[in-house]
């Protein structure tokens, strides 16, 4: 997958990575404006999420399946999402909707 800084989904509400080689992840701040959910499945060589989804204002659920190396990177972005707005709006998921706990 080839996606450049300034590529923008307008109308992405849904965000399935799955078994992604990426390492690295980067996006512009206008990517994923709509952006609700961001599902991670299997994807072992990603060191961490973006810190930019803390920006995403739609963003509701982080969902990660069998992503251990993942998690803290989303509880930052939940904390940062909580500092920001004051609210406890952002869920981070494991396997089968189950809340991982902060």
């Amino acid at each position: 997958m080839d996606m450049e800084e300034e590529d923008t989904f307008e109308n992405l509400n849904f965000l399935c990575l799955e078994e992604v080689t990426l390492s690295k992840w980067e996006f512009g701040e206008e990517s994923f404006p709509v952006l609700e959910k961001l599902q991670l499945w299997e994807c072992h060589k990603l060191v961490e999420i973006p810190p930019n989804f803390g920006d995403i204002g739609s963003l509701k659920i982080i969902e990660l399946v069998e992503g251990p190396q993942l998690e803290d990177s989303a509880r930052r972005i939940k904390e940062y999402v909580e500092e920001m707005t004051g609210e406890d709006k952002l869920q981070i998921l494991g396997q089968n909707n189950i809340p991982l706990s902060m």
